[in-house]
């Protein structure tokens, strides 16, 4: 914020988390009273975070001397989830826990260990991988996403064009906690809702639930989930051509990530004609 004042940006300067102190970088990210709850959770940190350092660089290259390149990783995507968070609480009057911070940072580490595994080694002799519809059909991509007792379920959408670009996504905390099969097919009425949000004519639909696909095409309206299978049905019914497949779970990264943001972070969001920033490197991956 200081460097905000003197290129003449107006703002108060205070830190709009605690609301105390000037925000400066080394404040925002590091010694702000309200952070230290989330540093805490950093059992294995070498260093005490809270002592006074010169900035953030003093502080990473302090991390760096007393551990190893991990545990600067850690430094730097908590730091990085932290100013998230201070965004989201700024933007968008969103408040996250010290839990929610530190699990979405962890998430981010372990799902960028995953990538890069994917993107190296590839797909397996024999495997289908995701592909881009044919010209003037659009692909809808869902997933589930569901927690321990008491934790809510969240669903994952995004809807590509032939180029493989982002037609629309979402990502929403269901209310209520779901078995895996109703979270499934709940994701993919949302995808098939928004496509005719979108007024999309041609679609494919492709989730990784094998017992939800076959459901559907079944049209089997029996048990707990009938209801549900058979409004899809009904709204699959409106468009001029539809299909539904089953997909694996190594190639549906995309919703799924989007349904792990939502529920990591507690937030519902709706993109139209963009891509979920969250979710970029992976929809590269998918077209390479």
């Amino acid at each position: 914020m200081s460097n905000l004042r003197k290129r003449g940006v107006s703002t108060d300067g205070l830190c709009p988390v605690c609301g105390l102190e000037d925000e400066t970088i080394l404040h925002a990210l590091c010694s702000c009273n309200a952070l230290k709850e989330v540093w805490r959770l950093w059992k294995d940190c070498q260093i005490d975070l809270g002592a006074k350092s010169l900035d953030f660089l003093d502080t990473a290259l302090k991390v760096l001397a007393a551990g190893n390149l991990k545990d600067l990783e850690i430094l730097f995507v908590v730091a990085w989830a932290i100013w998230h968070n201070r965004n989201l609480r700024v933007f968008e009057s969103v408040c996250q826990g010290a839990d929610q911070v530190w699990n979405y940072a962890v998430s981010l580490i372990s799902d960028f260990k995953e990538a890069g595994k994917f993107c190296s080694l590839g797909p397996k002799a024999g495997e289908v991988s995701w592909r881009k519809p044919p010209n003037g059909v659009f692909k809808i991509n869902t997933d589930g996403a569901t927690g321990g007792v008491g934790t809510l379920s969240s669903i994952g959408v995004i809807v590509r064009d032939y180029r493989g670009q982002a037609a629309g996504a979402l990502c929403r905390v269901l209310p209520g906690c779901f078995t895996v099969e109703e979270t499934e097919a709940l994701a993919i009425e949302a995808g098939i809702l928004l496509a005719r949000e979108l007024d999309l004519q041609q679609i494919i639909i492709e989730s990784d639930s094998l017992a939800t696909v076959q459901r559907i095409l079944a049209k089997d309206y029996s048990g707990g989930l009938g209801h549900i299978v058979n409004g899809i049905v009904n709204l699959l019914d409106g468009f001029a051509g539809w299909q539904i497949r089953h997909l694996k779970r190594d190639f549906n990264r995309v919703a799924h990530e989007l349904a792990k943001f939502a529920r990591c972070n507690n937030v519902c969001h709706l993109w139209r004609g963009v891509s979920p920033p969250i979710v970029r490197t992976l929809m590269h991956l998918d077209c390479m």
